[in-house]
């Protein structure tokens, strides 16, 4: 326990800058009066941490009693009441799915503490890296500086100068001191991206000398994040792995979910969408944050439409966004509707391509039939008979055409009745709707039955519109099939509505 005035030391001048409000006004006071009388009075702290406890554990809220438990555990720490604070950090790993990233960090900071405290610096070190994932995730840029610090502070006690210079350069760099000196003289400032990597990987091959194996799972996990920052997307895929193989053996499952999802990432961006898919699906297995389901059910959208596969594409995509459960973002919805169309443009190219097809075919087949007869034109006696039977295969042919049309007839209707999705998620069917007005960044679109109105543009909605929809004045779309009559200054839709023509657009009506 020699070192607990210098870690309670540190850790209390980096806590000053971490509050983070539980949006409880009660709980946030006496939360602040524990900061601020902490400097001076660790009794005081005690006793204003308890009280935001013991308030949060009334509202039997996960979040806040997390939050606080955080704070008050800290200060028990600092006054060697470790059993009590381990008590408080193990309800947090408990309910580690109901707590943000921030906090899940701050948990785990404090239980490396308390590790850091007895000397046990191996698993002070694995509490630390797991903090600073949990720290990145949330992009709580204070709490990767202070866990950083603590990490080379450990690595300095070690005579591990190197290592610890690293992570002293980390901790300046996140702060935005980087023009700070530490007492440790070091080689490494200014260090390139790539030097921190290779920095990285002595780091690793002095985990090797020894038999930490949870550790250095963790380390090959966090090299490979360092990797693919780098688009080295092969040599991340070879650490992803070996972390896996680690973990696997320990029955170690932390971040496991996290690395499969990280290896789909970088199979998918050496276009190896069978992989991809392969590695998205375990880590979807593996998965107990909806977040990053969210996040695989996206990549594994994008894999399938690299593959061409655009139906799995459209069903991932829609289950992203139905995990999402928030309104759609604009991209999210454009996106969609993009794989949308192309799945319904190839259905009706096959179908367009199988009626040319059948075209081509009757047609060969008239123009062999018709080139016979015409040889056996010559012979006199049969003249008749063969005039006959080619004005009989010129009707079915003409039939034939007929028909042809009547299918492509078809298939505009069936166009028409393509519904448009609007952004705020109602469904307008095409052959229903008569016009659409525009008033600023907002369209009403109108038909027998109802009146929606959408945010939207009078442009980007034209652009999703068959030809039967056209522009007639700078407010005004008009669905053609429903114009009873044209005037000079006006078109008249069934039944007796008046819209408005502009000489810009009249030519559309043609």
């Amino acid at each position: 326990m020699k070192n607990s005035g210098y870690i309670f030391f540190v850790c209390l001048i980096t806590s000053l800058f971490g509050f983070s409000q539980t949006e409880h006004p009660e709980i946030d006071s006496f939360i602040q009066k524990a900061i601020k009388s902490g400097t001076k009075n660790q009794d005081s702290a005690l006793h204003f941490s308890k009280k935001a406890y013991d308030i949060a554990k009334k509202t039997k809220d996960t979040f806040l009693i997390g939050s606080a438990g955080y704070y008050y555990s800290f200060y028990l720490i600092s006054v060697d009441k470790i059993t009590e604070a381990q008590s408080l950090l193990r309800f947090n790993f408990d309910n580690q799915d109901k707590l943000t990233d921030a906090l899940k960090g701050n948990t785990h900071y404090n239980q490396a503490a308390i590790f850091d405290i007895g000397e046990q610096f191996d698993k002070a070190l694995e509490y630390y890296l797991y903090s600073v994932d949990f720290y990145k995730t949330a992009k709580n840029k204070k709490g990767l500086a202070r866990s950083y610090l603590q990490i080379g502070v450990i690595y300095e006690k070690l005579n591990k100068i190197e290592l610890a210079d690293y992570f002293f350069d980390a901790s300046l760099k996140v702060s935005g001191n980087t023009n700070k000196k530490h007492e440790v003289d070091s080689s490494s400032r200014g260090m390139t991206s790539a030097e921190k990597t290779a920095e990285s990987l002595k780091m690793l091959k002095e985990l090797e000398k020894g038999g930490n194996d949870k550790l250095k799972s963790i380390v090959l996990y966090n090299l490979g994040q360092s990797l693919m920052g780098e688009k080295r997307y092969l040599e991340a895929i070879n650490y992803f792995k070996r972390s896996l193989e680690i973990k696997k053996n320990l029955s170690f499952s932390t971040n496991v979910d996290k690395t499969y999802f990280l290896l789909g990432q970088c199979y998918y961006n050496i276009n190896n969408a069978e992989n991809a898919i392969l590695n998205l699906n375990q880590a979807k297995k593996e998965n107990k944050k909806r977040t990053q389901l969210a996040q695989i059910e996206h990549f594994l959208s994008k894999s399938y439409e690299s593959k061409q596969d655009y139906k799995k594409a459209l069903l991932h995509s829609k289950n992203h966004k139905i995990i999402s459960d928030s309104i759609a973002e604009f991209k999210q919805n454009e996106r969609i509707a993009e794989i949308t169309a192309k799945f319904e443009n190839q259905k009706q190219a096959n179908k367009i391509i199988r009626l040319e097809q059948e075209n081509q075919k009757n047609e060969l087949e008239i123009y062999k039939q018709e080139n016979l007869r015409w040889r056996w034109s010559v012979f006199a006696l049969v003249a008749s008979l063969i005039a006959v039977w080619l004005g009989r295969r010129f009707i079915q042919s003409q039939e034939r055409v007929k028909e042809v049309e009547l299918e492509k007839k078809h298939i505009a209707k069936k166009v028409e009745e393509i519904a448009v999705i609007l952004n705020n998620k109602s469904k307008v069917y095409l052959k229903e709707l008569k016009y659409i007005k525009s008033d600023g960044n907002y369209l009403e679109f109108v038909t027998d039955e109802k009146r929606i109105i959408d945010r939207n543009k009078i442009k980007v909605i034209l652009e999703q519109l068959p030809p039967n929809f056209v522009k007639v004045h700078r407010s005004y779309i008009i669905n053609k099939n429903y114009v009873s009559a044209v005037n000079r200054s006006n078109v008249i839709l069934q039944t007796n509505i008046d819209i408005p023509l502009s000489r810009t657009f009249k030519k559309n009506l043609a």
